[in-house]
């Protein structure tokens, strides 16, 4: 093998190792980044009073007929 090929390979295997190196590390950060914005967005979530309604709904929906024509003469 000449040298002239040897040099280039090893220039190749260096930049190589450096673009996949900094891929994984982007996506790394990038993945961090996502975490965090949906704790923020489940947080949110959380003490929107629009989860209450949801709730009351799906117990509404879920529940047998009985016991909703019952609530609903109630009211």
């Amino acid at each position: 093998m000449e040298l002239t090929t040897f040099v280039v390979l090893i220039v190749l295997i260096s930049c190589s190792t450096g673009v996949i190196t900094s891929y994984f590390k982007s996506k790394k950060r990038a993945s961090q980044t996502l975490l965090k914005r949906i704790e923020r967005i489940e947080k949110r979530i959380s003490d929107d009073p629009l989860e209450e309604r949801v709730q009351a709904l799906e117990a509404i929906l879920t529940d047998e007929k009985r016991r909703l024509d019952r609530e609903i003469r109630s009211l």
